[in-house]
């Protein structure tokens, strides 16, 4: 039952040129969809002139139905496609859907139903046209009259799912244990030939490192992305001042996570992650040469989403120390386990399980990997001894 305001559906069904695209929203006459379908009716865009959909002519579907094409009306074809077979479909599923008991009968005349749909200017198949109209707006009745999704569901899957149009997923780091390799090689060509020769996984991130950066710019995130759009990229920038400004330069080069030192004033590392937040970046804090990590994270009044312990490759040739990460569950208590935790330097294949046994999230890999032989399967040993398996996470899903 609707008894005040308006659900909302979607749906999306069949194949192209002829799939059909259904957005609507379905409530009371004397409420904001009623305003909004009288609004419609009488002042139409040039175009996308709404229409009454209409089971036959001077036969309307109740509840009233209006359908509004979302691409231009530019010729007899076009109009003839949404007069004819997706006017049809549309009123058919809507009073179908009241026989059906998903619209209420006693509500029939109470409600109206307004009905974006899209049909391609290449669709040519009335049938296709009729049959994926009729059954996206059936769907998106459906799920409109029982509030689908629900947030749960909406949050579940946020982090998961892919559209069709952009052709790869955000991935934000929700299943860890992950693999970042370093490439602070400042020489794009071994650059590119790491990266293409890296296994295709969702375990891998890929790090643009300070001196990657500082020769070609932030930039080379973007031509990192060209040759992995799946993958995460982070640029490394170790910010020491100007946090929102260097913050917001990585995430318009499309970094999926930027890094700012540890060793900054608080209010530059507050406004860095302030920022990585509003261009939907993650912050990580390089704790490189800080002394106790746990301090700078009880004096700042937001967290970031990665604290990266790190010991410098100077350092490392220097002294063949065993790796000390301090201690990482402490370090996840104080941002209420709500933080990953890098490891970085020195990172060997026989470190793998001390690290992860000690709960880092991340191991960064520099030179064991990128100046390998065989880059391929030298990231492959790391892996396997990871446990993770070498599939991505990209899956067909089906929705109620």
């Amino acid at each position: 039952m609707i008894n005040g305001g308006f659900l909302v559906g979607e749906a999306l069904v069949g194949e192209e040129p002829e799939i059909a695209h259904i957005d609507l929203i379905i409530g009371n006459k004397k409420d904001a969809a009623g305003i909004a379908f009288a609004t419609s009716f009488a002042q139409p865009r040039q175009g996308h002139t709404p229409i009454l959909a209409v089971i036959r002519p001077n036969l309307p579907a109740k509840p009233s139905t209006l359908l509004v094409p979302k691409v231009s009306i530019r010729n007899l074809e076009d109009a003839e496609k949404m007069f004819g077979p997706a006017q049809s479909a549309v009123a058919k599923a809507v009073a179908d859907a009241v026989e059906e008991g998903i619209i209420p009968k006693a509500q029939a005349e109470e409600l109206v139903v307004i009905v974006s749909a899209f049909i391609h200017p290449r669709g040519k198949d009335y049938q296709r046209i009729y049959r994926y109209n009729y059954a996206a707006t059936k769907l998106a009745l459906t799920r409109a009259m029982q509030k689908f999704p629900g947030i749960d569901k909406i949050l579940e899957e946020k982090d998961k799912s892919i559209h069709a149009m952009i052709g790869f997923r955000m991935n934000n780091l929700k299943k860890p244990p992950y693999l970042e390799v370093a490439l602070d090689i400042p020489d794009w060509r071994r650059v590119e030939g790491v990266i293409r020769a890296l296994p295709r996984t969702d375990a891998i991130i890929i790090e643009a490192g300070t001196p990657l950066i500082k020769r070609y710019g932030v930039e080379v995130v973007q031509k990192i992305h060209q040759l992995r759009p799946e993958t995460v990229v982070v640029a490394d920038l170790k910010t020491l001042d100007t946090g929102n400004l260097e913050a917001r330069m990585a995430g318009d080069a499309t970094a999926d996570v930027v890094g700012f030192s540890g060793l900054a004033p608080l209010k530059t590392m507050e406004k860095f992650i302030e920022e990585c937040k509003k261009v939907g970046a993650l912050s990580l804090m390089d704790t490189l040469n800080v002394q106790d990590p746990l301090e700078v994270l009880k004096k700042l009044p937001v967290k970031p989403d990665i604290i990266e312990l790190h010991r410098a490759i100077d350092v490392e040739q220097i002294q063949n120390l065993e790796s000390e990460w301090g201690n990482i569950k402490e370090i996840k208590q104080m941002c209420d386990n709500n933080v990953l935790v890098s490891v970085a330097g020195g990172i060997r294949v026989d470190k793998v399980e001390k690290a992860l046994n000690a709960g880092a999230d991340i191991l960064v890999v520099g030179r064991a990997i990128t100046a390998a032989k065989d880059v391929n399967g030298a990231a492959r040993a790391f892996l396997q001894r990871m446990g993770v398996e070498e599939v991505d996470q990209f899956r067909i899903m089906t929705d109620f």
